[in-house]
């Protein structure tokens, strides 16, 4: 292998000897050179094919792009696919015609070098076959057009794709539009905006997705208005993603919500209403919670739903006791089990609240699981409290048939975070971990932990009797 490499390397030397020499002493010195080249793509050897290709990008001047772009369709599949990755790195805008062709070649890797290519050599007039592909193909054909989409550069390729969305179909305008968020076209707002209103969709979605990347906090009025139009579900959902995105693009998070909590009030339309309790949930700014939990008093099950599942989406710890409050006095089943998920999932966030308060809460949200899932749910956060009662609270459910593996989780997680200052109580805690779990890997955890707390007191009794 290394010989071969050498004789490449050094065929590479004398070829590009021979093109020195040839441009020093002949008439012709590129015509010369281009042959030699041309000659041995030609050939069957790829180890030499390389070397020629790797002779390419210094072989200067349009005249040997031309030359080579010309040879392009008399080559093999392998020599086209080496030629069109170096004509993309030369640079050469005069090898676009023959690129272009070979995008439709019968051979698939020629198709993708030429999209590859594609996207170093084209201009504003490769978008529209850029996306046409795109929607056409799939795999890494797909992924060639669309990366070439991307990089494409010029003064008119983004008005050109602006100016193209609008009348193209459904597949190539998604396309169009997915291009727009990659290119990050900050003029693309105006025109996704109406997408977002296509009859179509997948159009509709992406314009959506787009929309989090291109839109700024001056269109915040805009995308509520279109989010309180929207029919169908999935735009309704990915509507309220977009607005939270484009609301936290705010520096002030405590302004972030300003443009939903100015809108609110107005909205009458239950369906309007929970929309905009629902993005105020995916904003998390508090300046928003005194109109959610005005919303949990109201006298309609929808608007308290949608305030329940904002605040269970919360970013931060404040609504924990809200939700826990619900879980415990609402007579509504499916607002109970929601404000006990959003309770579960809100404990395990960072906050200032002290921790035993927080295995309180974890304790009565036990006690208010309706059945053995919700218990799991609760062992499985609770696993998350690095104190002694919270052990102890796990510990109790090692020996139930329905809870025992979340049980002997909890018991190790908390185990390991605890045993250095509560080492006698841990360590008596694992031992029945040790003696009941079927589970030989739970065993040996807690076995290692077991031998971490005898190390410790064995160091200490070592210093003890020192100082005695």
């Amino acid at each position: 292998m290394e010989i071969k490499f050498t004789i490449c390397n050094l065929f590479a030397l004398l070829l590009f000897c021979s093109y020195t020499i040839c441009f020093a002493a002949s008439e012709q010195p590129q015509d010369d050179a281009i042959k030699i080249v041309l000659d041995i793509l030609k050939s069957e050897d790829k180890d030499m094919q390389a070397a020629a290709i790797s002779m390419v990008n210094q072989m200067p001047g349009t005249e040997v792009t031309k030359a080579l772009a010309k040879e392009l369709p008399n080559l093999s599949p392998t020599a086209q696919v080496q030629l069109l990755y170096a004509l993309g790195d030369r640079g050469d805008a005069i090898a676009l015609p023959v690129v272009i062709t070979a995008v439709s070649a019968t051979d698939r890797s020629v198709r993708i070098a030429a999209l590859k290519a594609l996207g170093q050599l084209g201009d504003a007039s490769s978008v529209t076959l850029l996306a046409q592909t795109a929607a056409a193909t799939l795999g890494d054909e797909q992924k060639a057009a669309r990366e070439s989409l991307y990089r494409l550069r010029g003064p008119k390729v983004d008005q050109k794709i602006l100016a193209g969305t609008p009348k193209a179909d459904a597949e190539v305008k998604v396309e169009l539009i997915r291009s727009m968020g990659e290119r990050n076209i900050s003029k693309a707002v105006s025109v996704v905006l109406k997408t977002a209103k296509d009859t179509d969709s997948k159009v509709r979605l992406e314009s959506f997705r787009v929309l989090k990347v291109v839109a700024s906090p001056e269109h915040l009025s805009a995308l509520l208005d279109l989010l309180l139009k929207v029919k169908s579900s999935s735009d309704r959902n990915e509507a309220q993603k977009t607005i939270a995105a484009v609301a936290h693009k705010i520096e002030d998070k405590n302004r972030q919500a300003e443009a939903v909590l100015t809108l609110l009030p107005s909205v009458k339309d239950i369906q309007g209403r929970c929309s905009l309790l629902s993005v105020l949930g995916k904003i998390g700014d508090n300046s928003a919670l005194p109109s959610l939990r005005e919303a949990l008093n109201s006298d309609n099950v929808d608007i308290r739903g949608a305030a329940i599942r904002a605040l269970a989406d919360w970013r931060t710890a404040e609504p924990a006791a809200d939700l826990l409050k619900i879980a415990q006095n609402s007579e509504n089943k499916v607002h109970q089990i929601l404000a006990l998920r959003g309770t579960v999932r809100l404990l395990g966030l960072e906050s200032n609240r002290p921790v035993k308060e927080t295995v309180e809460m974890y304790s009565k949200a036990m006690s208010l699981a309706p059945d053995n899932g919700e218990k799991r749910r609760v062992l499985s956060g609770l696993a998350r409290a690095k104190s002694l009662a919270a052990l102890q609270i796990a510990a109790n459910y090692i020996r139930d048939k329905s809870l025992f593996k979340e049980a002997e989780l909890a018991v190790v997680k908390i185990a390991g975070s605890i045993y250095a200052e509560y080492p006698q109580q841990t360590k008596d805690v694992l031992k029945k971990i040790i003696q009941t779990s079927e589970n030989e890997s739970m065993r040996q955890q807690a076995q290692e932990l077991i031998n971490r707390i005898e190390r410790l007191e064995d160091t200490a009794e070592v210093s003890n009797e020192k100082d005695n």
